[in-house]
């Protein structure tokens, strides 16, 4: 059977599950293709499988009727899950991730139909590998949505992710600025330092970025990062000299809608770089070895600054020992002044379609 030949395999009523465990990033992007599938599939049950930190991104999705969401625990705690799939009785399974749990997840269900890409090593766990020839994939996004193309799925327009956003949320996030005396129409910036320890910018950097801004526009200066960590943020925290601070934790939600209203952020290459470019934040993004060519954001207003060395772009693996006992040299070489120079052309775009 050819993939794109499944509408007529399918039952109106599909029981259908998508695999897309791991980076906070790719789930964003993954939620592109939930609305284009449920439009294909009206009445199909849609489950989207993630871990637990990317919940919050599809939870309240409105065309996602089950999270299914994967925790690596004990042997026991896992083979319940893979229970749970096997009772499940799905008819369709994607596997997205194209990882050996994945893959191994999607046949385990014993689908009448597992598809997943035939690139793989683990491509004949599939009774359904899909050849993505002809596509241009420069993006994990443009990889997702070829992927679910092959399977006979329009997109009417161009694939783009959507977080939405439970009003509960957005009252909590409102809730954590009024409590760190953010009011409402008070401008701030949002500083996200966290990052492996081979691929951090300077903490003095990130201080001097947060007191220039805050001397040229008045911004707030709020600090975010993701679990562990905290003391990356300290450091700065503790070398800023004018710039008054601040520092939230929350839900991915909550954290969004915090984002989506900030004037700036600066950031390293992350998970929270897609999610503040998602939302429609104005976002300074930080590359060290990974290439801003395929992990950049393919949408939202960001600049992205990297050094071009001739080691540029480089893997943990492929990196240089002294960039992995340090830092690497790449991320390294930005400036202060880089940062600055970038953030002036977005907040003067931003000022100019204000005013447009």
């Amino acid at each position: 059977m050819r993939p794109e030949d499944l509408k007529e395999h399918l039952p109106a009523n599909a029981r259908i599950l998508i695999i897309k465990l791991r980076s906070i990033g790719d789930v964003i992007y993954n939620t592109a293709v939930y609305t284009p599938l449920k439009k294909t599939w009206p009445d199909a049950h849609l489950t989207v499988m993630v871990e637990p930190a990317a919940y919050d991104l599809v939870r309240d999705h409105p065309d996602v009727d089950e999270v299914f969401c994967f925790k690596k625990g004990t042997w026991l705690e896992q083979a319940g899950s893979y229970a749970r799939l096997l009772a499940r009785r799905y008819d369709l399974v994607v596997d997205m991730h194209g990882g050996p749990r994945a893959a191994l997840m999607s046949y385990i269900t014993r689908s009448r139909f597992r598809a997943g890409s035939d690139r793989g090593r683990r491509a004949f766990l599939y009774n359904l590998p899909l050849s993505l020839d002809g596509y241009t994939l420069q993006y994990p996004l443009d990889y997702q949505a070829a992927i679910i193309s092959r399977l006979g799925v329009e997109f009417t327009e161009k694939a783009a992710p959507a977080i939405h956003i439970s009003q509960a949320s957005r009252d909590r996030a409102g809730e954590i600025l009024r409590g760190l005396g953010v009011g409402p129409g008070t401008p701030y910036m949002i500083l996200h330092p966290g990052a492996r320890a081979f691929d951090q910018w300077p903490a003095e950097n990130f201080a001097a970025v947060a007191d220039e801004v805050h001397r040229q526009y008045g911004y707030r200066v709020l600090f975010t990062c993701g679990p562990g960590q905290e003391k990356q943020v300290e450091s700065v925290r503790s070398r800023v000299r004018e710039a008054r601070t601040a520092y939230f934790s929350s839900g991915l939600q909550e954290i969004a809608v915090i984002t989506e209203n900030a004037r700036l952020v600066v950031c390293h290459n992350g998970g929270y770089m897609h999610l503040a470019a998602v939302v429609g934040a104005p976002v300074v993004a930080l590359f060290g070895g990974a290439n801003p060519r395929i992990w950049g954001p393919p949408l939202g207003r960001t600049a992205i600054l990297y050094k071009d060395l001739p080691c540029h772009p480089c893997s943990f693996g492929s990196m240089r020992p002294e960039c992995r006992a340090t830092a690497a040299e790449c991320k390294s070489e930005i400036t202060v002044e880089d940062v600055l120079a970038a953030a002036e052309k977005l907040l003067a775009a931003r000022g100019a379609g204000e005013l447009a």
